[in-house]
């Protein structure tokens, strides 16, 4: 039967395909094995489109599972086949058929799905592989029993074997890429990528379904996926296959699986006994052990979305139902019991579906919805998860009617407190009104006498005060609430307020202490562990230490999270550390990302995305595109960093030109993180005011900066700050210790620049450490990937040049051996190897070349 070619694009192949290729050129051909939707088909038709026609000729077939028991199926369409030939006869039929179509080619027999062919039919495509001027390219599925006729195709040698992988997460995103004609966002790549696993198959249709069902819409440029996991119609006819022979008892333990993954051992064995072996046996689940618990996840996450679409009402109603009366040491998580009670249709509770909303409100909005409207009938304390919902899923007006109801009905001083405190919260983030609800919340605590409910009003206040740039007052009422309180309302706020508080006003040790108190306190909200974890690893970027960047949900990006499965890096914080690190492309990348993320929900870093996406466009010489992204971006009051828009604007200054402009904007800046005591928000913004006339920095911003970098004991800001204060006293071997100790810091950039402005300094003043200088020039080029010096330098190794710019600053054999770790001998052997390169004769001969690369 003629082979129907599949609609799957086929990238990131290269290497395969060159396999594949040279063993038709080379050999006897190639035999490739991979799962289904891996791409076999794929590169079948990529290699033979590549083959010269004037030398090959290529015959299609394929075998089919229907056709298992047909004698000789995939050969009937070359040759009039019939019943009653015997092996002989068909084999020479089909051998001269083969021959009269190549006509004077090399004859190429294609054959997909070779692990379904007929044992009539395996036999014969050995026999021709025997032969050896006929060339075979076959594929077969990995996993499924085959023919020994079948797998003697590769274990006998007569075909090379390519175990196909799956796409790498690169060629996964060059793939969607291709399928959506334009660029897609990071964070929707790596939830693709989760689902799918890179299955090449999976991929394009879960793209084209979703695209049809606008699960994947524009935004900023880019393609983000909305919602959840659905099973396109065109995988499920491919799963059903998969399950649809599966026992009840196997069927009831997916299900259950896929409503409560990882869903604990004896939990399962309760409601499906003893299938758990046989369904890890087939790659249906897996198993792993934590803390000497085993649990179970469902094989593969596409897996469980095609359990979903088979997963009938009332079957999903009884194992709900099953769950619950399953009582173990262990209890399930709120949310996993929430969802449980719901598909069990029975009584429900409504503090735990409150729990469960608040645990998804900023992650799963949908789920969180679902929970709270459940719950709103029996508690008004719903409404602020459900509010909180709606709000990330763009419908704020309807969460404040949701919270202004809610606040009317209350019946107990409790519940109004919380809900006129959800209400403040609503005005600062959502209305972009931190002031008005900094007053409110005010009022609020005067007419508030009992002492948990002012810990509460408190913890609310003293964040609306930090994204209201007021970091210092903040500060004042967090560290009063927590010296009153260890526990109980607005504890884990003021946590929150202080840690951040002391990051920015240059404590960062303390800070740091504070978030590893809180991580440890189990009653913190989630949301506010995410913003924790958040705040530990900006701090981590500003004291040198390799931050451990939280995470984030790959769907929405929002809200930084300490830790969630199936989820991906916070964009925002990792378009920061690659700004601070000096991959600006990578920091544009991110930061575009970060700022459709942050234009949705409450928007709480909105500011400081769109900031730093100016800042990082100015740098890279895009003033235009700079300014663009602060108009679309509408930088507001709501903001963590005071001075944020100031430093912008200083950016596009410098970009343009305009240095006038920059230090009027920049000193706008400093002095903003002034009135709110952020002294290491200072020191940044300081030291960028010294690089805009870096040979001559203003005396006042050279003292005030020293003066504010004593505040500070965060390693990068100072060193930042020391780097710049060096270029006062003009000294280039103290420029050359700076640099090369921004280099070890991770600042590529600032580093590039003092070493530039070091090595002049020191070719002025000649000296031993002339060596030194030019060392480092090279190593930074080498690390930046900068191009090396035209000829004769680029003629030398990066050792040789080491050794070249030491000898020439004066440094004798045994010095430089020290210096490397390199023996005399080494040394010697490399200073020969120089001279020869660069036509010179000694030592004294370098200076002047090495001064002119």
């Amino acid at each position: 039967m003629p082979f129907e070619r599949g609609s799957t694009l086929f990238v990131a192949r290269e290497q395969e395909q060159e396999q594949v290729l040279g063993a038709v050129l080379a050999g006897r051909g190639a035999a490739i094995v991979g799962p289904a939707g891996i791409g076999k088909t794929a590169l079948l038709s990529a290699v033979t489109r590549r083959l010269n026609a004037a030398r090959f000729g290529v015959v299609w077939t394929a075998a089919t599972e229907a056709s298992r028991e047909v004698p000789f199926s995939v050969f009937r369409g070359l040759v009039g086949i019939d019943d009653r030939l015997d092996y002989s006869r068909a084999y020479g039929l089909v051998r001269a058929e083969l021959t009269r179509r190549a006509g004077g080619r090399v004859p190429v027999v294609v054959i997909d799905d070779v692990h379904h062919l007929d044992n009539w039919s395996a036999t014969l495509t050995l026999g021709l592989a025997g032969e050896g001027d006929v060339r075979l390219v076959v594929a077969a599925q990995s996993g499924p029993s085959t023919s020994d006729a079948v797998l003697a195709l590769w274990k006998d040698g007569y075909l090379g074997r390519l175990d196909m992988a799956p796409l790498s997460p690169a060629g996964s995103a060059e793939l969607v890429n291709a399928l959506v004609g334009a660029e897609t966002a990071r964070s929707t790549m790596d939830i693709l990528y989760q689902w799918t696993g890179g299955n090449p198959l999976f991929l394009t249709e879960l793209v084209r379904h979703a695209r049809a069902t606008r699960q994947l819409v524009v935004a900023g440029g880019l393609w983000w996926w909305r919602g959840a996991l659905a099973l396109p119609p065109g995988l499920a006819d491919l799963f059903d296959r998969r399950l649809r022979g599966l026992a009840p008892a196997h069927q009831d333990a997916l299900a259950a699986v896929a409503m409560g993954e990882p869903l604990s051992l004896p939990v399962l064995d309760a409601v499906a006994p003893g299938v758990v072996e046989s369904l890890e046996d087939q790659g249906l689940v897996c198993t792993a052990e934590s803390d000497g618990q085993i649990t179970v996840r469902l094989g593969q996450p596409m897996l469980g979305a095609a359990v979903w679409h088979r997963l009938p009402r009332l079957r999903r109603r009884r194992l709900a139902a099953a769950l619950l009366g399953v009582r173990t040491p262990t209890t399930p998580d709120p949310v996993t019991l929430a969802r449980w009670q719901l598909d069990a249709s029975g009584p429900v509770d409504a503090g735990l579906l409150i729990r469960a909303a608040e645990a998804t409100c900023r992650h799963d909005p949908e789920l969180a919805r679902g929970f709270a409207r459940r719950a709103l009938a029996r508690s008004s304390a719903a409404a602020v998860p459900l509010a909180a919902a709606l709000v990330e899923l763009g419908n704020p007006d309807e969460a404040r009617q949701v919270l202004d109801q809610a606040r009317d009905a209350a019946t107990t001083p409790g519940g109004r407190l919380r809900l006129a405190i959800a209400l403040a919260a609503h005005r600062c983030w959502v209305d972009r009104d931190p002031a008005g609800a900094a007053d409110e919340l005010v009022g609020l605590r005067s007419r508030t006498a009992a002492p948990w409910a002012r810990a509460a009003v408190d913890g609310a206040h003293a964040l609306v005060l930090l994204f209201d740039g007021r970091t210092a007052t903040a500060l004042r009422i967090a560290e009063r609430l927590l010296h009153e309180s260890a526990r109980g309302p607005g504890v884990a706020a003021a946590r929150l307020a202080l840690a951040t508080s002391l990051a920015l006003t240059g404590a960062t040790a303390d800070a740091v202490a504070l978030t590893g108190i809180a991580a440890a306190d189990n009653a913190t909200p989630a949301y506010l562990s995410g913003l924790m974890a958040a705040v530990r690893a900006f701090t981590d970027v500003w004291r040198a230490s390799e931050p451990r960047l939280p995470a984030s949900d790959p769907a929405y990006g929002r809200w930084p999270s300490a830790g969630r499965p199936q989820s991906t890096e916070w964009t925002l914080l990792g378009g920061y550390l690659q700004w601070v690190r000096g991959n600006r492309q990578d920091a544009i990348a991110r930061l575009r990302e970060a700022v459709v993320q942050q234009s949705g929900g409450q928007r709480l870093f909105r500011t400081e995305a769109t900031c730093w996406l100016a800042v990082c466009l100015a740098e890279d010489r895009q003033p235009d595109s700079a300014e663009r992204a602060l108009a679309a971006g509408r930088p507001d009051g709501v903001a963590v960093l005071p001075g944020q828009v100031q430093w912008a604007r200083a950016a596009v200054a410098v970009a343009r030109g305009n240095l006038t402009a920059a230090s009027t904007s920049i000193r706008d800046a400093v002095a903003a993180a002034r009135a709110a005591g952020c002294w290491a928000v200072e020191v940044e913004y300081l030291t960028y005011a010294a690089w805009l006339v870096p040979s001559r920095p203003p005396a006042d911003i050279a003292d005030r900066l020293a003066l504010a970098a004593r505040h500070v004991d965060a390693s990068r800001l100072v060193a930042g700050a020391a780097a710049v204060l060096a270029l006062h006293r003009g000294d280039g071997a103290e420029l050359l210790d700076h640099a090369i100790r921004l280099d070890t810091l991770g600042m590529r950039g600032e580093a590039r620049r003092l070493a530039e402005l070091a090595a002049a300094a020191l070719r002025e003043q000649g000296g031993g450490r002339r060596g030194d200088a030019v060392v480092l020039a090279s190593r930074l080029r080498d690390r930046l990937g900068v191009t090396r010096p035209a000829a004769p330098l680029a003629a030398l190794t990066a050792r040789e040049m080491e050794i070249a710019a030491l000898a020439a600053g004066g440094l004798p054999d045994r010095e430089i051996s020290r210096r490397l770790a390199v023996s005399v001998r080494t040394v010697e052997s490399h200073l020969t190897r120089v001279y020869r390169k660069l036509d010179v004769h000694s030592r004294r001969d370098l200076p002047p070349v090495l001064d002119r690369g």
